[in-house]
């Protein structure tokens, strides 16, 4: 039997028992540490990168819904000085023109806020904060743990 061949491909040499397997050791908790934190490195900046998706999806959607609503409300303000004159004309029959005028205007203020009041209650429920990110960050916390644990046993 020969005791001089290579092992076969895929087998590690037996480890040595000298001082140099404590520093292979070494080495090797340290290349694990080194790779762990590489490994952490690049999970918060695909995270990061996640985020900024995530916020420019939202950002893009509002963008186009808040355009939407300008040119409606854009319109809607002409048709509804023409409504409110035809109001004010009507009201001319009973009352003085200043009278039609002011009956109109605190009509139309009271309407402005109750919607301006309504419109800042539904934009606090509206909720920015990249959920996803939030929760995957969690996760990756607790894998890092994980990790920074195991390499300390």
């Amino acid at each position: 039997m020969d005791t001089n061949r290579e092992p076969p491909t895929g087998m590690m040499p037996p480890r040595r028992l000298d001082g140099d397997s404590a520093k292979g050791e070494a080495e090797g908790l340290g290349t694990l540490i080194s790779g762990l934190l590489k490994d952490l490195q690049d999970l918060v900046r695909a995270e990061v990168q996640l985020a900024k998706t995530e916020i420019q999806e939202d950002a893009t959607k509002a963008g186009r819904a808040i355009a939407i609503i300008a040119g409606g409300a854009l319109i809607g303000l002409v048709g509804f000085v023409f409504v409110m004159l035809a109001v004010m004309y009507g009201l001319n029959r009973w009352f003085p023109d200043w009278v039609s005028a002011l009956i109109v205007g605190v009509v139309l203020a009271l309407a402005a806020l109750m919607l301006a009041m309504n419109g800042k209650s539904k934009l606090s429920a509206a909720s920015l904060k990249p959920e996803q990110t939030i929760e995957s960050l969690k996760e990756d916390q607790a894998w890092a743990k994980q990790q920074i644990n195991s390499v300390k046993k």
